[in-house]
């Protein structure tokens, strides 16, 4: 028997829920799913996107893989 748990992100599309990621599962693998919708609105679309703003100025993000801070090369912190 295969046990999985966790959350996952699926659109509906043609009458099929499809992850936004790959599963990596056995074929014919039986899930119990539970839904709970996730609604965008403009508001909280501006939010998400200036809280990403905010991280990759503090350093909490690097989009060009990792590469140290100044106090990371010269061994402070």
């Amino acid at each position: 028997m295969y046990r999985m748990s966790g959350t996952i992100t699926v659109v509906f599309e043609g009458g099929v829920l499809r992850p936004e990621q790959a599963l990596s599962l056995p074929e014919h693998t039986r899930l119990e799913v539970t839904i709970q919708s996730m609604d965008v609105t403009p508001e909280s679309e501006d939010w998400a996107r200036a809280e990403f703003r905010r991280l990759r100025e503090q350093g909490g993000v690097r989009l060009n893989g990792w590469q140290p801070t100044r106090d990371e090369m010269h061994e402070r912190g």
